[in-house]
């Protein structure tokens, strides 16, 4: 570890910091992870704290932490570059964000490591530190061919774009109304939804869809395109079916409408990622619409100890 110093890092260092999640990445599953533009807005984030280790003057480790609006869970993202594997990089970014999170956190408070599954260098050093492994989650992906199925609609169902004018808080309230019954859920503050969803430069209202019944809104399906900014690669962020609604056919209906508008602008695939123990069925019903895991990450989770 003496070899490598650590440093808070700047959006001058996003380029350099995209390099090193894309290395991971491809390393272990030869994909993107994500662009320059994406790791850019990491920094407008609240509450988030980011660290790189150089060594001779290159970034070869990154994690960043971020204190939730209630203090009780701190995220620890860690991205080792396989040059710096073996060194104590993660041990030390993960203590370095343990440091931080003690200091404003409120009783109960929880720290959760996001750990790649083929990271096993990573995952051993969390444990090492006193992590337990609690939960996975699935990134899942449909390759799109030339023809899309059509969706089928429930009956009473009418299907719209967003309309950034009108459909800001109802978009809100049922994005946070269809997801309450999942774990760990926490509703969200507007304002902090507001900055996670509108104001990334990905965000493009058209790719938005909106089931409404009578009027309301039964579900949403909240679409962009990749994180590593390759063309073609389309991403659902929020596929949200309101309780009511659910076991109609709905959410499929949503997926497979969303896989025909991004085919229709040039998208050959199209992700979205997925809690593993997800209580509604949401894996079962993204296989169904021909979706299949093709990455696993695990979370590892740890007291945040007294100050």
């Amino acid at each position: 570890m003496a070899d490598l110093t650590l440093r808070e890092p700047s959006e001058r260092d996003a380029a350099a910091i995209a390099a090193i999640c894309n290395a991971v990445s491809r390393e272990l599953y030869g994909i993107g992870d994500a662009d320059e533009s994406e790791v850019r807005s990491w920094f407008a984030l609240p509450d988030l704290k980011a660290w790189v280790l150089e060594r001779d003057g290159r970034v070869v480790a990154y994690a960043d932490t971020r204190r939730d609006d209630d203090g009780t869970r701190f995220p620890i993202d860690i991205r080792v570059a396989s040059e710096a594997r073996g060194s104590g990089a993660a041990a030390r970014l993960v203590a370095a964000a343990e440091d931080w999170a003690c200091g404003r956190a409120n009783g109960g408070a929880l720290l959760r490591g996001f750990v790649a599954e083929r990271d096993r260098q990573t995952a051993a050093e969390l444990e090492h530190a006193g992590y337990r492994l609690i939960r996975h989650s699935f990134h899942m992906q449909i390759e799109l061919l030339e023809h899309v199925e059509s969706p089928s609609w429930p009956e009473g169902i009418s299907v719209r774009r967003y309309s950034p004018e009108r459909d800001e808080q109802g978009v809100y309230e049922c994005h946070q109304d269809s997801f309450a019954d999942h774990w760990d859920f926490h509703r969200v503050p507007k304002e902090l939804w507001r900055t996670f969803m509108l104001r990334d430069e990905r965000f493009d209202p058209d790719l938005w869809w909106l089931a409404e019944a009578d009027g309301e809104l039964a579900a949403v399906c909240l679409n962009a395109w990749h994180f590593s900014g390759e063309p073609g690669f389309g991403w659902v962020g929020v596929l949200g079916v309101r309780p009511a609604w659910r076991r109609r056919g709905l959410g499929l209906a949503l997926l497979q409408n969303s896989f025909a508008d991004f085919r229709e602008r040039g998208a050959t695939k199209v992700g979205l990622g997925v809690d593993a123990e997800n209580t509604t069925g949401a894996v079962r019903l993204y296989e169904r619409a021909g979706m299949r895991p093709v990455r696993r990450n695990d979370t590892y989770e740890k007291p945040v100890a007294a100050a």
